[in-house]
């Protein structure tokens, strides 16, 4: 019908334009709509990590110690070397005149506190110890608080539990010139001594138990781990060595490291095998560095010279 009005398909081809045929492209894939992007997923902010809250009250816990001005009532902070005389005068005020006391306790306390976050070694002594620091301070102040025998006795007990208030480094020298210095027990020196009976201990047990029980090497170790050390203790102080002390100290004149050692070893000196006197609570040696002539006292725990300092040098 549209052929017989060629002038009316004319009119519709215009009206109506046929799309064109894309080359090398399927007709069923160009009949399907484009395919759409996928949408991404909105970007999450990085987390920011929040401080702590902590309170005031909790935060005067970590605040430097300061002293208040006792005209102007302003504090201000004062050195190390302050706090610690401070924290002594308080102890010294508190123990010695009454229980006074020279600041309240919330300052005490915070004093304390700054002191141990420092590192002093003043806020971690023992009764004994501070008992001993006040001791000295009152004596020069020219106001003892113990007697010769009761400072003596405290002293040698702080000396031999190790205590770091009574054992001194540097050398002190008196008025006659003669110097000494504190013996250390050289702790690996002495558990060495030990080492010989509590291995040969082990060795006979393990093979013992071996031999009777026929148990397994390792099972007869760790049977043999406790009888084995009182028998090694037993065989080194009553046969090996007599009463074994091994110390170490500096030389008072050079400062040169010297062990003296206490003790005999299988009664050598006792049955008069080598010369020389039985080994008693002193010692005489020289130092290897300087040849100075020293005497080590085992009770006392010093090592002193024999000749004033200088008297040497001047011969």
């Amino acid at each position: 019908m549209l052929a017989a009005f060629p002038s009316a398909s004319l009119a519709l081809a215009m009206a109506f334009p046929r799309a064109a045929p894309q080359l090398g492209v399927h007709p069923a894939a160009a009949a399907c709509p484009p395919p759409r992007r996928p949408l991404l997923a909105p970007r999450l902010s990085a987390p920011r990590m929040q401080g702590p809250v902590v309170d005031s009250e909790s935060s005067s816990f970590y605040d430097e110690y300061q002293r208040a001005d006792p005209k102007t009532g302003q504090r201000q902070p004062i050195s190390f070397q302050e706090k610690e005389k401070l924290y002594l005068e308080c102890l010294d005020a508190f123990y010695n005149e009454g229980g006074k006391q020279l600041l309240p306790d919330d300052e005490y306390e915070q004093l304390k506190n700054d002191l141990n976050f420092e590192g002093s070694t003043i806020s971690t002594l023992s009764k004994d110890e501070i008992r001993f620091v006040l001791a000295n301070k009152r004596y020069k102040m020219g106001k003892p608080i113990l007697s010769d025998a009761e400072y003596n006795q405290l002293r040698a007990t702080l000396k031999e539990g190790g205590s770091p208030v009574v054992l001194h480094e540097a050398p002190s020298c008196d008025l006659d010139g003669i110097c000494k210095v504190d013996l250390r027990v050289d702790e690996a020196k002495q558990r060495l001594l030990y080492l010989p009976g509590t291995l040969g201990s082990v060795f006979v047990l393990c093979e013992l138990f071996f031999w009777t029980l026929h148990t397994d090497p390792l099972l007869s170790v760790i049977l043999a781990a406790v009888p084995s050390y009182f028998i090694g203790v037993w065989f080194t102080e009553n046969i090996f060595c007599q009463k074994p002390l091994v110390t170490v100290a500096a030389c008072p004149e050079c400062n040169y490291l010297v062990n003296a050692y206490f003790g005999d070893v299988f009664n050598v000196q006792k049955e008069g095998i080598i010369p020389g006197p039985p080994t008693g609570n002193t010692l005489e040696l020289s130092c290897p560095n300087c040849k100075s002539e020293l005497v080590a006292d085992r009770e006392k725990m010093i090592i002193s010279t024999t000749v004033a300092k200088g008297a040497a040098a001047k011969k």
